[in-house]
């Protein structure tokens, strides 16, 4: 009978004990209470804030369908990007646009910028020296970033005290970091218009200096062939010969007197009043080297890219990248107060309830040992 009773004072009497946790109320209420009000010194303790973030992505191809003939100019003279085979190269194209901002924002140089335009940053720092001005507008800087969350997409997030100010801060910051994103596709395009320049430039020096080359060989040759026609011409002279006496007597190579002086004379003549083209048609390349510096001299590339560079300079980068800062999602940290309260509260409950239990508990204990 001792056992069954035994094992039934074991048993968690579900009525007993929210009856003295009901007669604990006022003990557990307080403790709630107190919680709460610790719950409520720290929230306003803690200075108020709003995080914000947007999607951001890059912006439409179409946006950049009018420097498709820019890129073709660029792949034609082997400067357009390739991951694989041309990492140095350049391309305008939306991804490329996107990866560009996304490395210049992260400089945080354009942040800097804009936050200083805060009165509120500018009185932060206004006792500073200028290094550690600049460390702390770093600092603050970080306070705004891009979040990739997939390939060429992301999201904008920042976190600052208050959230119209943050907005114009960060969209300035997004506007000066577009316009030097602009500035630095025009300059790198006016370097590839310079280094078309200076690679046609070297080329054609090149090839003038072969055709030098062949000038100088052809004078040489000729002046070697003047002075044996000259030595011919005197030696018919001499022997009276002035009109071809080949076809009787034959020929070959030393004997050209018998052609008679007057013939040899009249091509000493015309080779000596020959002009340099004339000279060079009948050279062996000749030909195809003058083509190739005819069409370096007539190449528009890099006028063509130069005006390219020209429309870079006059277009409007606010569509290269796509966001909306008008439909930001945004969090107050006066929103997240209610959060530590009802946690406060929940945790005063908790603590109450267990007190309540525990003392409870121990004061049967007391009284059991005590009728014992």
């Amino acid at each position: 009978m001792s056992e069954i009773r035994q094992t039934y004072d074991d048993e968690i009497d579900l009525f007993e004990l929210f009856q003295t946790l009901w007669m604990g109320k006022w003990k557990i209420i307080c403790t709630m209470f107190f919680t709460a009000l610790i719950g409520i010194y720290f929230s306003y303790d803690t200075p108020t804030y709003f995080e914000v973030s947007t999607p951001i992505q890059n912006g439409k191809q179409s946006v950049f369908l009018k420097y498709t003939p820019v890129n073709e100019l660029m792949e034609e003279n082997g400067m357009l990007f390739d991951k694989e085979d041309n990492p140095d190269g350049y391309i305008i194209h939306s991804d490329s646009i996107f990866e560009d901002f996304i490395n210049e924002f992260n400089d945080y140089e354009e942040m800097a910028e804009a936050i200083i335009s805060s009165k509120w940053v500018q009185e932060l720092i206004k006792d500073l020296n200028e290094i550690d001005k600049q460390r702390a507008l770093i600092e603050y800087s970080k306070s705004f970033e891009i979040r990739i969350t997939a390939k060429n997409e992301g999201v904008l997030f920042f976190v600052w005290h208050d959230d119209l100010e943050g907005v114009r801060i960060l969209n300035d910051a997004i506007q000066k970091t577009l316009i030097n994103i602009r500035d630095a596709s025009k300059e790198n395009v006016d370097n590839l218009a310079t280094a078309i320049d200076i690679r046609n430039n070297q080329e054609l020096e090149t090839l003038r200096n072969e055709i030098n080359l062949l000038q100088q060989k052809l004078i040489g040759r000729e002046k070697k062939q003047i002075q044996y026609l000259i030595e011919q011409s005197a030696i018919a002279k001499e022997l009276g010969i002035e009109t071809n006496e080949l076809e009787s007597k034959g020929s070959s190579r030393g004997y050209d007197y018998l052609r008679g002086y007057e013939a040899i004379d009249k091509e000493i003549k015309m080779i000596k009043n020959r002009t340099d083209e004339e000279r060079l048609l009948n050279t062996d390349g000749y030909i195809e080297t003058k083509e190739k510096i005819l069409s370096l001299e007539k190449d528009l590339s890099s006028n063509q890219l130069r005006r390219a560079s020209e429309m870079i300079a006059a277009d409007n980068p606010d569509n290269w990248v796509e966001f909306d800062l008008a439909i930001a999602d945004k969090i107050s940290s006066q929103n997240k107060m209610m959060q530590y309260v009802t946690l406060s509260l929940f945790l005063g409950g908790i603590i109450g309830s267990m007190y309540v239990l525990i003392s409870n508990a121990i004061r049967k204990r007391k009284n059991n040992l005590v009728n014992t």
